[in-house]
């Protein structure tokens, strides 16, 4: 495209995991960090892709984000944790009961305004019965909305009146009203059409989605125009987030779970996080507790 935002994709670092999410770029050390929701391993790389540690946490290990002071708010099964800098458990801030015992938690993100968001997925063949919940830095814990299939990519608008939020199941991101006390209102579709995972937002007020299953990200506009797409070399895309020394690379996840051999031969790299370099820029992500 004449307007394209991205320059070439390339393998930032491919560890092969099962199941990459919850991308994390740390400006301050200019570290990256992603968890392996199916091993429970929350690995850190340097700026140039070397990676630093994996941290074993109880898997699932769905989704953590930064918290004020130091350390990570994480989502295990059922359970939301703080852990120390390395991401070694500190302790559990709250836990609860899924409807069925095929749920786990999924997509987490901390809102503006320093509470943690996080999804559930439903993985029965049931009317779907996935939530998302808000997190309080002291623990208090409220369902803000339920009937979700796959609660996935969360992000908001710059002042944090507007909440975006993917239920991958109905191949939609919807948006609602938001604000400073973290009521969510009526949920409106955004984007439809594709089985969309992480969403991320960038400095032109524009969104950017992985597609699992398609080897695909695309940029829609805050009116829900397709801007642009990116081509990833592996079908299985998961998270996006912003990071690099000036905050410009889109860095992408995947996946290889439910890949058989002959997909994996084809996309090698699936488990990998690639960076693509954007004329762009994101912000750095909202802290727990700030």
């Amino acid at each position: 495209m004449d307007n394209a935002t991205t320059g070439p994709v390339t393998v930032f670092c491919d560890e092969q995991a099962v199941l990459v999410e919850s991308i994390v770029w740390d400006p301050t050390t200019e570290r990256l960090r992603w968890t392996d929701i199916t091993l429970g391993l929350l690995t850190t790389a340097r700026a140039d892709g070397t990676v630093e540690s994996s941290v074993p946490l109880p898997p699932p290990l769905a989704s953590f984000q930064p918290r004020v002071g130091g350390g990570f708010v994480a989502a295990l099964g059922d359970t939301v944790v703080l852990t120390d800098e390395q991401g070694v458990v500190e302790r559990e801030l709250t836990r609860v009961q899924h409807a069925t015992a095929g749920m786990r938690f999924n997509e987490g993100k901390c809102d503006p305004f320093g509470r943690f968001l996080v999804g559930s997925m439903d993985l029965t063949d049931q009317d779907p019965a996935g939530a998302l919940y808000s997190v309080e830095p002291d623990g208090t814990t409220r369902v803000l909305r339920g009937g979700f299939g796959v609660t996935n990519g969360i992000e908001w608008s710059p002042d944090g009146s507007t909440m975006y939020v993917t239920d991958t199941s109905t191949s939609t991101i919807y948006r609602a009203s938001y604000g400073p006390e973290g009521d969510l209102g009526e949920l409106v579709p955004f984007v439809s059409g594709a089985a969309h995972d992480g969403l991320v937002r960038d400095d032109e007020d524009c969104f950017w989605t992985a597609v699992y299953g398609s080897g695909r990200v695309e940029r829609w506009s805050a009116a829900g125009e397709h801007l642009e797409t990116v081509e990833v070399p592996a079908p299985n895309v998961t998270s996006v987030a912003f990071g690099g020394p000036d905050i410009s690379t889109l860095f992408i996840g995947t996946a290889r779970e439910n890949m058989t051999e002959e997909q994996l031969e084809q996309a090698p790299h699936s488990g990998a996080v690639f960076a693509v370099p954007t004329r762009v820029r994101g912000s750095s992500a909202s802290a727990f507790g700030g």
